[in-house]
């Protein structure tokens, strides 16, 4: 694979993408595994053009579920336009499984053997833009001391491994639980739903970078979303969860804010 090749695709398309950047909502919205995309010049990673449908090369569903919350809260949306078997952008540049050379059990044969430039060239493409867009809505906010929280939105699928997942959605946090332990009640108030706290992943698992990075870092109230994929799989089911999520979150953040001002006057 010429490196020179690589390049100039790389150029044509942006590895990141901003919506709705200046939403005046509560939220800022990220989805870090929204993409199956794979420039040309990589050659699908040696990988069969059906392997690249599959959750090893996107997170199913959630940028679909990403944008339809996005409108219902007039949040920002931001998000890598290529596949995690690139780059995890949700992992630091250092981690083990920032670029993987096997997924599940497939094994990533254009990941093999890639030499320290195409490393950094990845980095600089896809991690670097990505964080930089973060941070930029981010610190926009704060400077104008306008209220927020960031939520993160993953999909997971329903059998991992030959083992069945019981969860329709989880809700993962580290050390803020601000906005999951509201969101987990009132989740958990749908006797039809099996809610995980911190399942099918958690933190320690390496998964909360982004929030770590740009929400915890900065004091502000955050959470990670996991939906089955199957829910989330086509456009009804997307609306259908962005409906009975946006009120959740706002409601959620309404309860940080009520106890954080209490706080403040006594």
């Amino acid at each position: 694979m010429a490196m020179a090749a690589v390049s100039a695709a790389d150029q044509e398309n942006s590895a990141v993408a901003v919506s709705n950047r200046e939403g005046g909502g509560a939220f800022v919205l990220t989805c870090d595994h929204a993409s199956a995309h794979i420039p040309r010049a990589y050659a699908g990673l040696g990988l069969p053009a059906a392997d690249l449908q599959r959750h090893i090369a996107w997170d199913i569903g959630a940028l679909g579920l990403a944008e339809q919350l996005s409108g219902l809260l007039d949040a920002p949306l931001l998000h890598p336009t290529v596949s995690r078997l690139l780059l995890d952008v949700n992992r630091d540049t250092d981690a083990h499984d920032s670029i993987v050379v096997t997924s599940e059990d497939t094994v990533i044969r254009g990941n093999h053997s890639i030499d320290t430039i195409e490393r950094q060239h990845r980095r600089d493409w896809i991690y670097a833009p990505y964080h930089r867009e973060i941070e930029t809505v981010v610190a926009a906010r704060i400077a104008a001391r306008k209220p927020t929280a960031m939520i993160s939105i993953h999909s997971f699928t329903p059998v991992f491994k030959g083992v069945p997942r019981r969860w329709q959605v989880g809700v993962l946090s580290h050390r803020d639980r601000r906005m999951a332990d509201p969101l987990l009640r009132a989740l958990r108030a749908d006797a039809g739903l099996e809610v995980g706290d911190n399942q099918p992943y958690a933190p320690r698992d390496g998964v909360y970078h982004t929030l770590e990075r740009h929400a915890e870092a900065h004091g502000l109230p955050c959470v990670m979303l996991e939906i089955r994929n199957d829910l989330i799989r086509d456009t009804p089911g997307q609306l259908s969860w962005a409906e009975r999520l946006a009120p959740l979150l706002l409601r959620a953040f309404e309860d940080v804010h009520a106890v954080e001002g209490a706080a403040a006057r006594r």
